[in-house]
């Protein structure tokens, strides 16, 4: 393996970046360390980029935007679960921006040999260069036999740590005065000290795995022999079927739908009307649509991404005939249960899972819609599907959804459209749902409502953290969560006086 300095710097850098990963990142909060290790990270592999004369396309540019973006969520808003999912999201994005700024993707434009793009990015180029961090700080120690003495010897030690720290434990389990001594030492020692050691050793395979992918994408080491043609041929192997094999079967489903469609007419389409069918209820009637829609959805798709891989390109027109009409069954059927999720929040709310359940029927839609229409114009349907979901996964990230779900119940509460306030659902919420609920407790005269709605805002705040906040460090920060403490201080001082 051939290092310039630049490889060098970047190896020594990336032991710290690998050391920050792990410190800065904790997965139970998703706050501001993340939006500062992907700062750290963006901003350490950009140099490299750019001393490695690898200059920023306008892909690039927008890759970068993309991830920035992702990144700055953490320190704005607190709802875990769409942390959690940023996350991973984030995580990928950093690894198609490299993709794209290295110029490795199989074509130019967005299409569906980004899954062998991304493949080949996630696991075989940091895998096959994942000992390149380790070579390249070892050219610096290996001018001299003292410089490799001492790698080894720090090698050796950080290796084998967690087997002294597990020695020492059962020691000190086993005799009282080696107990004595090691409690002399850790009172000695800064009690951080050792949580530091356990974060740098699992850095290092951090460490390497990022280096591998950025070394190997500017030195095309071990990036395979993929090319379109080669990725072709391995496509043409799986289309095995006669086309009217699949033809016939994709024409059953689709008779099968049409009856249902018809059988089910009255049942499906009342939720158009705003009528209810007899014997059940608002929320069964929603969620029972909901899961029909998610399982005839996730059959289509995979009908239809099946039929084009596996069927030979004999019959083109039949093939999609019958991937049009796959879609208009599944767009009906989605519209239809978008009509029922509406009438289902019209008469009891919003909760989490009726916004996220929205969420993703409009984006199961917005699919839909872009493999129909590919079916009589030529377009890049891949591009344009990225693009619907991006758009749509901001939203869900910007769209302060908590409070969205506090301020429309609250409101409607308020205009007398809505029986109650759920309280005890809303102390749920994330931190999001304070504020709105901090308004309604200051515009609520009744003592006893206030009392519960108090009760909401604190959550189990006295339980968990003995009537006082808990301490947090920088890592953890969001504004969310900050104007939320502030709000709860402000009822806890009140109540004290």
């Amino acid at each position: 393996m051939h290092f310039e300095t630049a490889d060098i710097v970047l190896a020594f850098g990336m032991l710290i970046i690998g050391f920050l990963y792990w410190n800065l990142i904790r997965i139970d909060s998703l706050g501001l360390g993340v939006t500062l290790f992907a700062a750290v990270l963006w901003g350490a592999a950009s140099v490299y980029f750019r001393i490695s004369g690898i200059k920023q396309t306008r892909a690039g540019l927008l890759a970068s935007g993309v991830f920035l973006l992702s990144a700055v969520n953490f320190v704005l808003f607190d709802i875990t679960l769409i942390k959690g999912l940023n996350f991973i999201f984030i995580s990928l994005a950093f690894v198609f921006w490299v993709l794209v700024t290295a110029g490795k993707r199989l074509e130019e434009k967005i299409s569906l040999y980004a899954i062998s793009d991304m493949f080949y990015q996630l696991l075989v180029i940091p895998f096959t260069n994942f000992s390149g961090c380790f070579s390249g700080i070892r050219q610096v120690f290996a001018k001299s036999k003292r410089g490799k003495g001492v790698l080894s010897g720090i090698l050796g030690i950080l290796i084998f740590l967690p087997v002294l720290v597990m020695v020492i434990t059962l020691l000190s389990s086993a005799d009282a005065a080696f107990e004595g001594i090691i409690d002399h030492i850790r009172f000695s020692v800064s009690e951080n000290l050792f949580e530091y050691l356990f974060q740098i050793i699992l850095g290092l395979p951090v460490a390497c795995y990022l280096y591998g992918m950025l070394y190997g994408n500017r030195y095309q080491r071990n990036t395979g022999n993929v090319t379109l043609e080669s990725v072709n041929k391995n496509l043409d192997f799986f289309r095995f079927a006669p086309g009217v094999t699949v033809y016939s079967a994709m024409t059953a489903l689709n008779l099968i739908y049409l009856v249902f469609f018809l059988a089910q007419a009255s049942y499906l389409f009342s939720a158009f009307e705003g009528s209810l069918p007899q014997t059940m209820t608002y929320a069964e009637y929603a969620r029972r649509g909901f899961f029909e829609l998610c399982a005839v959805s996730a059959i289509n798709l995979a009908v239809i991404a099946g039929a084009h891989l596996i069927a030979k390109r004999d019959r083109v027109k039949v093939l999609r005939g019958e991937t049009i009409a796959l879609c208009i069954f599944t767009i009906a059927l989605l519209a239809t249960a978008m009509s029922k999720m509406g009438m289902y929040i019209s008469y009891y709310g919003l909760t989490q899972l009726r916004v996220y359940t929205s969420w993703f029927m409009v984006l199961l839609l917005a699919f839909f819609i872009i493999i129909l229409l590919r079916q009589f114009k030529s377009f890049q349907g891949t591009q344009a599907a990225l693009v619907s979901f991006l758009i749509l996964f901001m939203v869900l990230c910007y769209g302060n959804i908590d409070g969205l779900i506090a301020k429309y119940n609250i409101e409607r509460y308020q205009a007398g459209t809505l029986e109650s306030v759920d309280l005890e659902s809303m102390s749920y919420l994330s931190d999001a749902a304070v504020p709105e609920l901090y308004r309604l407790y200051q515009e609520t005269e009744d003592e006893g409502f206030k009392k519960d709605i108090k009760a909401a805002i604190l959550g189990n705040l006295y339980e968990e953290h003995s009537g006082s906040v808990a301490a947090v460090s920088f890592r953890d920060f969001n504004l969310q969560s900050y104007q939320a403490d502030a709000i709860r201080n402000t009822l806890t001082e009140a109540g004290a006086n």
